[in-house]
């Protein structure tokens, strides 16, 4: 049965509340005074579905209005406010959300709001290292006015969905998504023109030659060359080599960036940071060999 997954965390929440109604009655017996008016397997029912679809997914007022529109008795507000904001803390106690598991399950990367490392079971602060301590390099880059084959040997070779942009001096100018460069190169093969308007970016997604059109233009292209200046990003976001993994974390994820490029004091791209390179796992990895030294020097 097709049911997502709201319906079943009802269903099951329900069914678990209902049998802990049901044992209650079993417990104190059939009341009909008015101070055992609580005593309902339904009410139950519905305090079960509100904790567990609480604590699995986390959600808040949104649930408890959802709940309330279901009953239609604004008697049961605050018990089902209650239950779910201690549900909501046992579980953000124990674990995360359901959905966050998700994620992990299909290996997204999402960046928490704040950066939590440890190492050897201590919290680490990333104020105390910088962003080339856990950036990717070198750095595969593209010239500003590059040679048809070298641009298209490069898309064959990496599969980067963006490359920065540099002059002759190898200095940073901007940046380029994959996508655009598929596009130029597919209308440079197709209909040997090298401008391409904004509406057929709109209207023209890269098709399935792409590696035939590549493997073509490495070979046939000879010296023909294309400018990237009018599709090039010139606001690329860079961050210097020394600059702060905290503030450069916080950057990245407020910004909802891609890719974020680090330059040296002469404005060299030296290395790119993506949203993999800031999972947890993966800073843990490249910084604990920068603590394990920092601390053998202490101790020496």
């Amino acid at each position: 049965i097709a049911s997502g997954l709201v319906v079943p965390m009802l269903l099951i929440g329900g069914l678990f509340g209902r049998l802990v109604g049901c044992l209650a009655i079993l417990i104190f017996g059939v009341k009909t005074t008015p101070f055992w008016a609580w005593l309902d397997p339904g009410a139950f029912a519905l305090i079960g579905a509100a904790s567990f679809f609480g604590g699995v997914s986390r959600l808040t007022m949104s649930l408890a209005v959802i709940l309330m529109e279901m009953t239609n008795d604004i008697q049961f507000l605050l018990p089902i406010m209650v239950t779910i904001m201690v549900s909501k803390w046992v579980g953000d106690l124990l674990t995360h959300s359901f959905y966050h598991a998700l994620l992990e399950v299909k290996c997204i990367p999402f960046l928490d709001s704040e950066p939590f490392i440890t190492h050897n079971g201590s919290p680490v602060s990333l104020e105390l290292f910088k962003a080339g301590d856990a950036m990717s390099s070198p750095v595969v880059c593209v010239k500003k006015d590059e040679s048809v084959s070298e641009l298209a040997e490069k898309m064959l070779e990496y599969e980067h969905c963006g490359f920065p942009v540099v002059n002759d001096q190898n200095q940073l100018i901007g940046s380029v998504t994959r996508r655009i460069l598929a596009v130029v190169l597919e209308f440079h093969f197709d209909q040997d023109r090298e401008n391409v308007t904004y509406d057929e970016f709109l209207q023209h997604d890269p098709s399935f030659r792409q590696k035939t059109i590549f493997d073509k233009l490495v070979t046939d292209s000879g010296d023909k060359r294309i400018n990237l200046a009018s599709y090039m990003n010139q606001s690329a976001v860079s961050v210097p080599l020394s600059f702060s993994l905290h503030r450069t974390y916080v950057l990245f994820r407020t910004l909802g960036l891609r890719h974020l490029i680090v330059t040296d004091d002469s404005n060299t791209v030296v290395g790119m940071l993506s949203r993999k390179d800031l999972m947890g796992h993966t800073l843990e990895d490249r910084l604990s060999p920068i603590i394990s030294e920092v601390i053998e020097r202490k101790a020496a």
